[in-house]
């Protein structure tokens, strides 16, 4: 006699789809999702939102249409999006899987997407539009290659492997977190960000590429800068500590603001990275009446010319 294998709503080693109505409303059932319309295809629609969290899930137990609200599946054990709503009119949180790869993820998201804490390399398949904040921080991506291109919020991309900000969206409506990754450039940065820009903590050795117009912060301590060229014009305070060049600005640093980095940048104090006009840098500290900093800790580091 064959047997044939009932389907089964609590383990699938694959996506393992409804076939039925029938199917569709045990699932549905199982997962407490309410206020749901099942469409010719079996996928659904949904009213209201979405919450998966927690359930030490593979793989999606339906296939989704639309949802009207947030989508949650987030902590769970997810290799795969597929089944994902393709539009949703809400924020969608898959944080805390073991997802490779953003295929199957919706097309729209109106509201936040957060992919965060995942093993992601690469972010192609994740929406073009998101009309909140951008979250793909704790991953293991070493491009922004596929990133959306119009970000409504801030953009998370602190914590991975970056060596590049290449592919990242050009205009940022809120903040921009770059840090602790291993950029040596912010070449393909936003030329503007709204709110605050943070890059501290990687390998940069220039500014070369950073946001023409800051609105907020701007945070690039604990990095290799010597020279300050190619500073953003910033609205909020200026944070360039753990940096060489600080051993020139640290003594004035805190009340500086976009005109007084762009004056020091003008005296041409560092050139070529490595050396220290005296007589530019004493005419600098002189006429804003600042307290010149110690020249013996500058040595250590810079070549002087008198």
């Amino acid at each position: 006699m064959k047997h044939i294998k009932p389907y089964k709503i609590f383990e699938s080693a694959s996506p393992n789809f409804p076939t039925t109505r029938e199917e569709v409303i045990k699932v549905c059932r199982r997962y407490k999702i309410k206020n749901y319309t099942i469409n010719d295809d079996l996928s659904i629609d949904v009213d209201v939102d979405v919450s998966l969290i927690s359930n030490g899930l593979e793989y999606l137990p339906l296939k989704f249409n639309y949802v009207d609200g947030n989508f949650n599946c987030s902590n769970n054990k997810l290799k795969t999006l597929e089944g994902s709503p393709q539009i949703l009119d809400g924020s969608f949180l898959c944080f805390e899987n073991e997802l490779k790869s953003l295929e199957g993820s919706p097309s729209v998201v109106n509201g936040n997407f957060i992919c965060s804490n995942n093993e992601l390399k690469s972010l192609k398949g994740c929406p073009q539009t998101v009309s909140g904040s951008f979250f793909c921080n704790d991953n293991e991506l070493k491009t922004l290659e596929g990133c959306p291109q119009t970000v409504s919020g801030s953009f998370f991309c602190n914590d991975n492997e970056l060596k590049t900000l290449e592919g990242c969206p050009q205009t940022v409506s809120g903040s921009f977190f770059c840090s602790d990754n291993e950029l040596k450039t912010l070449e393909g940065s936003p030329q503007t960000v709204d709110g605050d820009f943070d890059c501290f903590n990687n390998n940069l050795v220039s500014l070369e590429g950073s946001p023409k117009v800051v609105g907020g912060d701007f945070n690039c301590s604990r990095n290799e800068l010597k020279d300050l060229e190619y500073f953003s014009e910033v609205s909020g305070d200026i944070n360039i500590r753990y940096n060489t060049v600080n051993l020139l600005t640290y003594t004035f640093i805190d009340k500086a603001d976009s005109f007084m980095i762009e004056d020091f940048n003008d005296y041409e104090i560092v050139r070529n990275g490595d050396t220290v006009m005296l007589d530019r840098l004493k005419e600098f500290i002189r006429g804003h009446d600042l307290e010149m900093p110690d020249l013996e800790d500058i040595k250590n580091h810079y070549k002087i010319i008198e």
